[in-house]
């Protein structure tokens, strides 16, 4: 189930497409976003594996509640130790996991954790998207009888992966 309604989008965009237009084109934005940045809050926790090495580990999310960090020796080690919560530091806005004390992390480190609920940023991302699909044109700058101008993103792809980010720290 989508995450925002035809009519939730018909409230910031003007347009003659069908609903079940204006469907597609929400349903197209929602997975190109949940491809490069994951799935939208759900309430279940995810999992990510990172090196380690160093005091910090880097989510690419903002962290609503830590489920699991067990630590592994190497890389191909799978018998990992599971850390208890004074082991780590939790930065959770930033989505940072500091190792306590002057400790790095092992090898390899495996992440289980509930991202914060982000669905109302979702929610302005696909609205954000949704339009410049909507409104995307091969002119840059166009002009009608000096009545009325448009002017488009120099850069289409630059511009939505700038919306794409507001969801998640991993580049794009």
């Amino acid at each position: 189930m989508s995450l925002l309604t035809v009519a939730e989008l018909q409230q910031f965009v003007e347009t003659h497409l069908s609903p079940a237009a204006l469907q597609e084109a929400i349903d197209w934005v929602e997975a190109q976003l949940a491809e490069e940045v994951g799935a939208p809050y759900t309430g279940a926790a995810i999992s990510e594996t990172h090196a380690g090495y160093g005091r910090h580990l880097f989510l690419n999310r903002p962290i609503g509640s830590v489920t699991e960090i067990t630590e592994y020796g190497s890389l191909v080690d799978n018998t990992g130790a599971v850390l208890a919560a004074t082991d780590y530091t939790l930065w959770a806005d930033e989505g940072i996991i500091e190792r306590a004390g002057a400790a790095k992390w092992g090898a390899r480190v495996a992440v289980a954790y509930v991202p914060r609920d982000d669905r109302d940023r979702w929610r302005q991302a696909i609205i954000d998207l949704a339009r410049l699909l909507i409104d995307r044109t091969a002119l840059q700058s166009e002009s009608v009888a000096g009545e009325m101008s448009y002017t488009a993103p120099a850069n289409w792809e630059a511009e939505r992966r700038r919306v794409a980010r507001r969801l998640s720290f991993r580049s794009m």
